[in-house]
């Protein structure tokens, strides 16, 4: 029994090996999650116990959530919450660890209460970093992204809001200064009758 459980968990390793073996490294150093399984004194078959152990340890954890205006050199740029909507467009980064395959998570883009865009992403180490991009054609109001498992799970949230840009908002505050104005200057006419 032991020896099933042993050539199990090296056949696994050794295709692990080869699945990541073309893969880009990640550039900061990754925690070693190397499974190690040990005949458990409960009588449970290992091989059911190795499967636990993947399982648990293939949990992924948002480590990094940021709305930004840019992402450059895979990094995010102008991270803020509220953006205007004179911008092209406005980004979800990500930074996703502790796959221990390739994996999907999707970033869904909301506005108000009404999904705009679901976008599948693809995470390829325990140390992922990715991003997606909308358009800021979507009106003004709060949103929010969240950061949904292939699994179903929510790993997070941010949230955002897009305003009007500041030529507009001034322009409407002098355009409605004036018609204040001019409201003020003709004579309030009441009609009595009741009708």
């Amino acid at each position: 029994m032991l020896k099933k459980a042993l050539l199990v968990l090296l056949s696994a390793l050794i295709i692990s090996g080869v699945c990541f073996a073309g893969e880009e490294a990640a550039e900061e150093p990754v925690e070693d999650t190397t499974a190690v399984v040990e005949e458990q004194p409960t009588g449970e078959p290992a091989e059911e116990a190795s499967s636990a152990v993947a399982e648990e340890e293939s949990t992924l954890v948002l480590e990094k959530i940021a709305i930004c205006s840019a992402v450059e050199d895979k990094q995010p740029q102008g991270v803020g919450t509220v953006f205007a909507d004179d911008l092209d467009k406005i980004f979800c980064f990500t930074k996703i660890v502790g796959a221990l395959d390739t994996t999907l998570v999707k970033h869904v883009w909301y506005l108000g209460d009404n999904e705009l865009v679901s976008v599948d992403l693809p995470v390829k180490s325990a140390s992922w970093r990715t991003w997606s991009s909308k358009l800021v054609d979507m009106g003004l109001g709060k949103g929010y992204v969240e950061v949904v498992s292939e699994g179903g799970d929510v790993l997070g949230k941010a949230d955002f809001e897009i305003q009007a840009a500041a030529e507009e908002v001034e322009e409407a505050e002098e355009d409605e200064g004036v018609e204040e104005a001019e409201e003020a200057e003709e004579p309030v006419e009441e009609d009595d009758s009741e009708e």
